[in-house]
């Protein structure tokens, strides 16, 4: 059986989570700079989407069919989630995707290892999805 390397503490994390939160303001004025509620959930709703679909570029690197699986499965969730929230005009929904995917994110620098990736990435992912989904509850992105 071979060894797993220890995750560094979140701690370690603390520059990348600073740039996770930039980067979260700057989808959230982007959003603001929209013309309307519904071009600024369309906005939104196709960051979701594509988030969802890092992992899977994580996954296929990783090169194992189980982590593809996984990760493409995951990617689809959330395009449906942004495709419903933009459909139904839901703020809740594209907030909850965001929620979603951030927890997505901190379950792969905390949990089981489905994929390797780069151990910046997930809490930087994730410091950027709460952010967005924070000001989506919030009634400030849309």
């Amino acid at each position: 059986m071979t060894e797993v390397a220890a995750r560094p503490p979140l701690r370690a994390h603390l520059p990348e989570m600073a740039v996770g939160i930039v980067a979260g303001l700057v989808a959230i004025a982007t959003g603001l700079l929209a013309t309307s509620a519904d071009d600024a959930r369309l906005i939104l709703g196709l960051l979701l989407a594509g988030i969802g679909f890092i992992y899977l570029g994580f996954a296929i690197a990783d090169g194992r069919p189980s982590a593809i699986l996984i990760q493409a499965t995951s990617a689809l969730v959330f395009l449906w989630v942004a495709f419903i929230g933009i459909h139904e005009e839901s703020n809740l929904v594209l907030a909850l995707g965001f929620i979603g995917h951030g927890t997505w994110d901190a379950l792969h620098h905390e949990g089981p290892r489905w994929t390797k990736v780069r151990t910046y990435w997930p809490p930087f992912c994730a410091v950027c999805d709460f952010v967005i989904g924070a000001a989506i509850l919030g009634g400030i992105a849309v």
